[in-house]
């Protein structure tokens, strides 16, 4: 009887995606992309460094090679992410601008005094969202413009399904859905809104895009595919989620250091 070949080591989840991901024919989003641009005279792609955002700015390089890419650094990102972020913009050319967020992430936390156990609970005068996100990105379009690609997406949550539901409601037919416009002139349009979590998978496999390593480092401290997520070390919104004991776990000297400037840490790891 002859002898059975012992299956392909290679033939694995990535590399089923990426067949099932050649599949997909971008055609229709790369044009939407080029419309985007020439209608606003230029772009500009907010990246994360997670999944949907570089999937966004491979997307939005297909389009323009040279089209600004914008980090919002909270100050509390992942050494993974950095690393991350510096490589792949080497490997692919790309043009990344860096806008701190004022104040940044730690220093919002230890102003609000929630973490420190011989300080009141204080209002904090900042709201978390608009330094993090509204303003870096009202930053951005003043030195890029008011167009932006982003990797939001429908199928994350309620809220964002929501957003791109009553913005297709109030839009009409003169733009294509994933469409934000905002009543100061800004827009944000997002490629991939209607796209599943998969899909995203199988389209970054057949490009071979390297994915940040931060998702095997917290899938392998326990995270499931709702907890691991590319974003910042501390999320005062989902403290109850394990990501604190999952910064302990997996940087340890990183959490020591946090923990002298927000001693309550310690209750959520």
């Amino acid at each position: 009887m002859p002898m059975l070949d012992a299956p392909d080591p290679g033939l694995n989840l990535t590399t089923l995606r990426a067949v099932r991901g050649r599949r997909l024919d971008p055609a229709t989003v790369l044009a939407q992309i080029a419309d985007y641009r020439d209608d606003h005279g230029g772009m500009w792609v907010a990246w994360s460094g997670g999944k949907d955002s570089t999937v966004v700015v491979d997307l939005a390089r297909r389009v323009d090679p040279e089209v600004p890419v914008v980090f919002y650094d909270c100050g509390l990102d992942f050494p993974e992410t950095r690393a991350y972020l510096a490589d792949l913009a080497a490997a692919w050319s790309l043009d990344v601008n860096v806008v701190p967020t004022e104040p940044d992430l730690l220093t919002l936390l230890i102003a609000a005094g929630d973490f420190d156990p011989t300080a009141p609970t204080r209002h904090l005068e900042v709201d978390m969202r608009q330094a993090m996100i509204t303003d870096p990105a009202d930053r951005a379009r003043a030195v890029f413009g008011p167009a932006n690609l982003w990797g939001v997406r429908a199928d994350e949550s309620v809220g964002r399904r929501h957003l791109y539901r009553t913005q297709a409601a109030r839009n009409g037919d003169d733009s294509p859905q994933g469409m934000v416009r905002r009543g100061d002139g800004t827009t944000s349009f997002g490629p991939i809104w209607n796209w599943s979590t998969e899909q995203v998978w199988q389209y970054s496999a057949a490009r071979n895009i390297p994915l940040n390593p931060l998702y095997a480092k917290l899938a392998s401290l326990g995270a499931d595919t709702h907890t691991a997520r590319v974003n910042a070390m501390i999320d005062p919104s989902r403290l109850d989620n394990g990501h604190i004991a999952r910064l302990a776990a997996g940087w340890p000297d990183i959490y020591t250091r946090l923990v002298e400037a927000l001693p309550r840490l310690k209750q959520y790891s």
